[in-house]
């Protein structure tokens, strides 16, 4: 069975507040992959939700759906995220060149992964 996509929204504990998602998607059950993307609204940004949401997930990832390895991308110009990726434990895998445009530039992607560790 492949499953495509699995989406959590994230909320304040103390307002249920909307602040954002994160999602696997790509999710290969046959290889055990997924790639994990996530979204926080501006106002908190910067503010750990997202390393806490990242690390639920990845945790669940590996717990529950018997993954073995976890990616995540971010843009070369996305300085918070990577904070965030690396704060989990993702390795540097590679860039990915000329992969986004963004205001009329070609932007970089780097790719990182986490194996689950045995």
């Amino acid at each position: 069975m492949r499953r495509k996509i699995i989406i959590v929204g994230l909320s304040l504990k103390n307002s249920q507040e909307c602040i954002g998602q994160i999602a696997y998607f790509l999710v290969d059950n046959k290889n055990n992959f997924a790639e994990i993307e996530y979204c926080i609204g501006s106002d908190f940004q910067c503010k750990g939700f997202a390393t806490e949401a990242a690390r639920a997930v990845i945790s669940y990832g590996f717990d529950k759906i018997n993954l073995h390895k976890v990616q995540i991308c971010t843009k070369t110009i996305n300085v918070p995220s990577k904070r965030v990726i690396e704060k989990c434990g993702f390795r540097y895998e590679g860039t990915l060149r000329d992969y986004f445009i963004w205001m009329d530039s070609m932007l970089e992607d780097y790719i990182f992964d986490l194996a689950k560790r045995v």
